[in-house]
């Protein structure tokens, strides 16, 4: 039988007659839609006006009657959940959180004992989500990303939210709650964006981390602060709960003190969740990847980018760092080669417009984004919203370029330059992948050099734009772009004897080759 949806009774019920002639929404003024026009170059006389109006008033009766039907709730699993408080002075050296909490997981599990610390711009529900701003107000959301109800589930204990720079956008020093510093190093930076995930493992104020990697915000971080760091195959990892930056971009990663605990995390995270906004053509499964211990790495193919050495800026010290690592490699029975790919040095600028494109969509919408079919919070579109139209002054400064930026592209140039960065972005993905028919993985430097030290004072905005380079994230976005999995381990110490990260990098879905070199290398330390 057909149903008149524009009768929301039938949705609510005969207990919850409806009271509003109009529904919930409210139609336009003739004002605005004569407004709305102009901003997509319409040309409408008064009669267009009015007959638009009432075509719209019609068009809302469909989504008044989505707006008020009961929406499906997911229960929580976890109910123990203090949402705590910020840190006292004093309380934390290393400004690695933004608030301690305390969320319990299952009384049982392989990580049962193990406490988790939280990067700021995932959902834990119950608990603030600040994404590193001081914009009110603040989600509270009310559902667990996909991430933290598995490993909940698992037995962790989660203890804190760590700090970020400002909506992810950064290398360490843009936090409104003011930069993380570096463990090994306090006059150092930790990297970013994940700069307070990677303070607090690596302080040992947390057992477990986990950060978010859209240029290198997991590995970047992992390598300054001489930590493993995974950015698994995107998709692979339900983003679902995360504050996204670009569906096409986002991973969520684990980040740890050993490869055994890295690879435990990830095979608890990874695997499809009906929730998920990101796109895979299967639905993905978690493997064994602590199975791999001990496979080693005898007649295993590693390819070296030589793109990565010297041309993306790495200095002599890193190199000298690498060159022992590869060496452990081959004394560990890995046949090793140099191979190319000529796209490398182009990722990131290809980055630049891929992120201003992602951000524009994704802000404007408040973090609804498009083209998938995730589950979304209506609540956290809510606040952004209200963030994004009462407060867009406080935003950083890299995301109010990126805005600007957009419509200047969209305006002058009709989106040309973003439709020609995408296309080069998959160049880059078909080189990478077709270098994996003659090699098993490939290997870089992590960073062109170790953590730069922090500025003394609370930097402006814009002395922060100005020192953000993507040269520190050359090696890390080219996989943001294809997509392909990345695991960073230590390798060795290069200037002021910071540590230096080696990247192994596999084929789609090839997490389990990159630890069994992970563990192999990590057993020469």
């Amino acid at each position: 039988m057909a149903v008149d949806l524009s009768d929301i009774s039938i949705l609510r019920g005969p207990a919850m007659p409806v009271i509003r002639s109009l529904g919930h929404l409210r139609p336009p003024t003739p004002e605005q839609v004569a407004g709305y026009a102009r901003l997509h170059h319409l040309h409408f006389s008064d009669g267009d006006t009015e007959h638009m109006l009432e075509s719209i008033i019609g068009s809302l009766e469909p989504i008044n009657a989505c707006e008020e039907a009961d929406e499906p709730a997911i229960p929580l699993k976890h109910l123990y959940r203090d949402p705590g408080r910020a840190p006292r002075e004093g309380e934390d050296p290393y400004n690695a959180f933004i608030r301690y909490c305390e969320v319990r997981g299952a009384d049982s599990g392989p990580l049962h004992g193990k406490t988790l610390g939280v990067k700021d711009c995932i959902a834990v529900a119950g608990v603030p989500t600040t994404n590193a701003g001081r914009r009110t107000p603040a989600a509270v959301p009310t559902e667990d990303a996909v991430v933290i109800e598995r490993l909940l589930d698992a037995g962790v204990t989660i203890t804190g939210k760590t700090n970020l720079d400002d909506m992810a956008l950064g290398l360490g020093e843009g936090s409104a709650f003011g930069a993380a510093r570096n463990p090994l190093n306090p006059t150092r930076s930790t990297g970013g964006s994940s700069s307070g995930s990677g303070a607090a493992v690596a302080a040992g104020l947390v057992d477990l981390a986990l950060g978010a990697d859209e240029g290198g915000s997991v590995r970047i971080p992992s390598a300054w602060c001489g930590l493993v760091g995974m950015k698994a195959t995107h998709g692979l990892v339900p983003s679902y709960g995360m504050s996204y930056v670009d569906h096409t971009l986002d991973h969520i990663g684990p980040m740890t003190k050993t490869v055994a605990d890295n690879a435990l995390m990830l095979e608890i995270m990874a695997g499809s969740d009906w929730r998920d906004p990101q796109w895979v053509r299967a639905a993905p499964t978690a493997g064994s990847y602590s199975a791999t211990s001990g496979h080693g790495v005898r007649g295993l193919r590693v390819g070296i980018i030589a793109e990565a050495l010297e041309p993306a800026g790495a200095t002599p010290d890193v190199l000298a760092a690498f060159e022992t690592g590869v060496k452990q490699l081959g004394a560990l029975g890995a046949a090793v080669s140099e191979v190319s790919v000529p796209s490398w040095g182009m990722s990131p600028a290809m980055l630049s417009v891929v992120l201003a494109a992602g951000l524009y969509a994704m802000t404007t919408s408040y973090g609804l984004g498009s083209g998938h079919l995730g589950r979304v919070d209506p609540a956290v579109v809510a606040v952004n919203g209200a963030q994004m139209q009462l407060q867009a002054d406080e935003l950083p400064w890299m995301l109010k370029t990126h805005l600007l930026l957009m419509e200047h592209l969209r305006d002058a140039y009709q989106l040309v330059p973003v439709a020609k960065a995408q296309n080069l972005r998959l160049e880059l993905r078909r080189q990478i992948s077709t270098l994996f028919e003659e090699v098993d993985i490939l290997v870089t430097p992590t960073t062109p050099q170790v953590a730069f030290e922090l500025h003394s004072k609370r930097s402006t905005q814009v002395e922060m734009d100005r020192r953000i380079r993507l040269s520190e994230a050359a090696n890390t976005c080219p996989l943001d772009l294809s997509g392909h999995p990345a695991l960073t381990v230590p390798c060795g110490t290069g200037a002021a004897d910071m540590p230096v990260g080696l990247q192994l990098i596999g084929p789609h879905f090839g997490e389990e080759r990159l630890y069994a070199a992970g563990f192999a290398l990590e057993a020469t330390r």
